[in-house]
């Protein structure tokens, strides 16, 4: 303010009332507030002035010229003199160095709050010698910088709050002989916390929760003189020293979440005034002390987290003031503590994450004015007593992860003020009977994976205040249809109902809850139809059907729900084309429509989803290329589209900057070469499957850059070429599979010992080496040979027969003219007249049967060695082989054939071999080859049917 509307201020006062030293005295305490608001930023003086001068125009007719003692939040003594400036929260904002001293001009002044404002910058020195302040109170505004050694040698201030800033540095070493309250909470000051502060003489609060102080607990004076010490979360260290005894008049000790290790002392005898004691979310180990039990003011006891083990101490039974009990998140052991029912007043109890096991004693009820109690990750066992029903108080309960079973108690479902029930992963049997629908303040229950039974009640939610929240029931045996009325409230954010037996048409009631962000039905007995015109739901986050008899269409208004990133509709019997519009879903990140009936095309809009991480469409009946839009997605992890009809290339567009671990697309159509982009795909850890497609080429020598793959098939395809040597950099492989293609060479160095784990996966490559190592590389070449033509060698050994038989009947036709010709043959009269061959069958005839077989397969191969012909060669190889190996040179597919099969596959065999005898009278007659085909041809006749 400048001194011409100083002293016009003066003037203006003057005119009101007549001069004395008091008026002049009011017009300086209105100036310097008027200093104050005219030293704040614009924004905060158009927050203040108007509260300032709507407060003094009410008040101006009672206070004369003092309307400044009427500015809102200025107190002011009987003078006038303002001794109490409280602005808390008042929006203000700005440097603090730029205003707050000037406040300092008020000569009277004894408390500064300025609490819960913006102000930033750092705290300046001023303030520690600031009029008569005894009070400053600065917390939650944006202060930054150090503490100021200045207010903590100040002869005047006895409380400073400075809590709720963006403090840093190490707190000073403090000189103040007064200072009473010390409040340093949620900044980030580090450092160890001198023994000094804990030691001023008058010191009796002390608040330095939420900060980075390190170091020990401080060793505390004979002398000490607090009631009040927090130093939760921070990472102080060591061992509680045993000189925390001196501080008898400790009423509350917040140690939580600290690094605080070894053993408890047994000191709280000399502490009979604490109400609460918090050492939760340490190392602490050992028995908890029995001096806790002499605590008898004692309200909250909370040691969670923690290494305790041992039994629990007696004890603490006789702390009967504990209203909070909470000794979860330890080690121990044994049932829980019978004394627990001597605690009358107790409305928390926890032990919940211990060892403990055995029931749950009936004493427990008659801890009447319990709220909330935690048994949950035990091993208690039996039923729930009866007793509990005495908790009519109660409102949370959780007993789940543990061993109980048998039915609940039917009290239990008509407690009265139950919010949250959590009954889940125990054995629980029976059914939810109607009083559930009674429990008007139930917002959460979850009994997933139990034994339930029945139908649910159908007004279950109906009647519900404000709403059901929170509806978890998966993995039981409910069945019947889904009652309508969950979401009564529009409060329902979870329904979990999978893995039931739950009937009906989709619940489109219950789908269109717009607070409902997880939904899952599946494993359920779900059917009918997806309502076309199913209504938006923009909340739904997680949807999740699969598993059921869903049919028909996807609709596409599922494509307005924007907020899906799971959509799973697997395991349906849908049908019908993708719909393009679920490109539109801007959030996806997982689509999972796999094992349905869908047909049509993959729409390349999906590839519009830049966050997409999971598409599952396999086992479909899908057609036509994959999208170089989807191949290429950034985020992708897992692409699985086998199992369907996709036909074209693979696209060759795979980057090093994708974050594919998964490519499956075997069991399609697919052709050309493996693309070498694929070796770019530095994250494919789980697996490539392509097998089961019409792939041809080499394997690009690219994949050898795929450290981390685990599993690779490329199994029946028309792969061919030699393996690249790089393959052997796929050092993390433990499933190859290469079976039946075209591959030659020798084997990856580093790929000996998955041949001999599985050689299965290997089979079917007649030119590939798999042993090197042993020398029997030409052996095995040998043995290509043979594998190599054992579809030559059966189709020869065929079309031997067939010439064969062609021939034979060519010549029976001949003799059966002869007969009619001469009827002194006497061999005639041994044939039967029903086998003879149509009397036109001429020559043509046979080569058109026949095909011009003999220029495809040739009798005579150079793999056979020189001069030796199929038939030869099939004797010399077959001459003293089982029937194992004998089926091993014929051709792959006829190892997979029923063995029946295989059977009339092998007499054909040798049908076709005694055929080719030299000598005529060795070889079958022609009666006999048709009495071989024809038992060959007939069915097996049962043992039963025959006898």
């Amino acid at each position: 303010m400048s001194r011409a509307a100083f002293l016009l201020l003066v003037t203006l006062a003057a005119t009101v009332a007549p001069p004395s030293d008091a008026s002049f005295a009011d017009a300086g305490e209105a100036a310097v507030l008027h200093s104050f608001l005219a030293s704040l930023p614009p924004a905060a003086r158009r927050v203040l002035r108007p509260l300032w001068k709507a407060s003094a125009a009410a008040t101006s007719s009672r206070n004369g010229s003092r309307g400044h003692c009427a500015f809102l939040g200025i107190e002011c003594a009987a003078a006038g003199d303002v001794t109490a400036v409280n602005l808390s929260g008042a929006g203000l904002s700005g440097e603090l160095a730029a205003s707050a001293p000037r406040l300092c001009a008020l000569r009277a002044l004894t408390t500064l709050d300025l609490t819960g404002n913006r102000f930033t910058g750092a705290v300046p020195a001023a303030l520690a010698e600031c009029s008569g302040v005894t009070t400053l109170l600065l917390g939650g505004n944006l202060l930054t910088g150090a503490v100021p050694p200045e207010l903590f040698s100040s002869r005047k201030l006895r409380k400073v709050d400075l809590s709720v800033n963006n403090f840093t540095g190490e707190i000073p070493v403090p000189r103040s002989p007064v200072l009473e309250y010390l409040d340093l909470s949620v900044n980030a000051l580090s450092g160890a916390i001198s023994p000094e502060l804990v030691a001023l003489p008058q010191l009796s609060h002390l608040d330095l929760n939420s900060n980075n102080l390190s170091g020990p607990v401080p060793e505390f004076m004979a002398q000490c003189r607090l009631t009040y010490l927090s130093l939760f979360s921070n990472q102080i260290a060591g061992n509680l020293p045993h000189s925390l005894s001196n501080c008898g008049n400790l009423t509350a000790l917040y140690l939580s979440f600290n690094e605080i290790s070894g053993k408890v002392p047994d000191f709280f005898a000399s502490m009979p005034n604490l109400q609460s004691l918090y050492l939760d979310d340490n190392q602490f180990t050992g028995q908890l002390p029995a001096s806790i039990g002499e605590l008898v003011k004692l309200e909250e006891l909370v040691v969670s987290n923690n290494g305790f083990a041992g039994p629990v101490p007696e004890a603490i039974g006789k702390c009967q003031s504990l209203t909070m009990l909470y000794l979860n998140g330890n080690q121990f052991p044994g049932p829980i503590p019978a004394f627990i029912g001597n605690l009358s007043r107790l409305q928390k109890f926890s032990i919940a994450d211990n060892g403990i096991s055995g029931r749950i004693p009936p004493e427990i009820g008659k801890c009447v004015e319990l709220v909330e109690l935690q048994l949950q990750n035990n091993s208690l066992y039996g039923a729930v007593p009866s007793e509990i029903s005495n908790l009519t108080q109660l409102q949370r309960l959780y007993l789940f992860n543990n061993l109980l079973h048998g039915h609940v108690p039917s009290e239990l479902w008509q407690l009265p003020n139950m919010v949250e029930l959590y009954l889940d992963n125990n054995s629980f049997s029976g059914e939810l009977p109607a009083q559930i629908t009674q429990m008007r303040k139930l917002r959460e229950i979850s009994l997933f994976s139990n034994y339930f039974t029945g139908m649910l009640p159908q007004a279950l939610g109906l009647n519900t205040t404000p709403g059901l929240l929170r509806v978890e029931l998966t993995g039981n045996h409910f069945h019947g249809k889904i009652p309508l009325g969950l979401c009564t409230g529009g409060q329902l954010s979870l329904l979990d109902l999978g893995d039931n037996h739950f009937s009906g048409g989709f619940p489109a009631e219950i789908a269109k809850c717009k607070s409902m962000w997880r939904f899952i039905l599946r494993n359920n007995l779900i059917s009918g139809k997806i309502p076309a015109n199913l209504d938006t739901n923009i909340g739904l986050s997680y949807f999740d059907m699969s598993g059921n008899l869903l049919e028909g269409r996807i609709p596409s208004a599922l494509g307005s729900w924007h907020n899906l990133t799971m959509f799973d509709f697997s395991g349906n019997k849908l049908s019908g084309p993708i719909p393009r519009e679920l490109g539109a879903l801007s959030k996806l990140r997982t689509l999972r429509l796999s094992s349905n009936r869908l047909t049509g095309v993959i729409p390349h809009e999906l590839g519009n989803r830049k966050n997409l991480l999971f598409l599952d469409l396999g086992n479909n009946l899908l057609t036509g290329h994959i999208p170089a839009q989807i191949t290429t997605l950034g985020s992708l992890q897992n692409l699985l589209l086998g199992g369907n009809n996709l036909n074209g290339t693979i696209p060759d567009s795979f980057t090093a900057k994708q974050d594919l671990i998964e490519l499956q697309l075997g069991d399609n159509c697919l052709e050309g070469a493996i693309p070498p982009s694929l070796g770019n795909l530095q994250y494919m850890s789980k697996a490539l499957n392509l097998s089961h497609n019409r792939l041809s080429g080499q394997i690009p020598s690219s994949l050898g850059n795929l450290q981390d793959l685990e599993v690779l098939d490329l199994c029946k395809n028309s792969l061919s070429g030699p393996m690249p040597l790089q393959l052997t950099n796929m050092i993390s492989l433990s499933v190859v599979n290469v079976s039946f293609n075209e591959l030659a060479g020798q084997l990856p160095a580093s790929w000996a010992k998955l041949a001999a784990r599985s050689p299965e996966g290997f089979l079917g490559n007649p030119q590939l080496c798999i042993n090197p190592a042993n020398g029997q590389c030409s052996k095995t070449q040998s043995d290509t040979f043979i594998c190599r033509n054992a579809r030559i060698i059966v189709a020869l050994v065929v079309s031997v027969l067939a010439i064969v038989i062609a021939g034979l009947c060519a010549i029976h036709y001949l003799v059966k003219k002869s007969q009619r010709l001469s009827a002194s043959n006497s061999r005639a009269s041994n044939l039967d007249t029903t086998e003879e061959l149509p009397e036109d069958l001429t020559y043509e005839d046979i080569l058109r049967a026949t095909d011009n077989w003999s220029e495809k397969k040739m009798p005579v191969d150079p793999s056979f060695g020189d001069g030796v012909d199929i038939v030869a060669w099939l004797r010399s190889n077959l001459k003293q082989e089982d029937r194992y190996s004998i089926i091993s040179h014929m051709d792959e597919e006829i190892i997979h054939w029923p063995e029946d099969e295989q059977t009339k596959a092998l007499d054909l065999l040798d049908l076709a071999v005694s055929c080719t005898q030299v000598v005529c009278q060795s070889r079958p007659s022609m009666r006999e080859v048709v009495n071989v085909l024809t038992r060959i041809q007939k069915p097996a006749v049962p043992n039963s049917v025959s006898q």
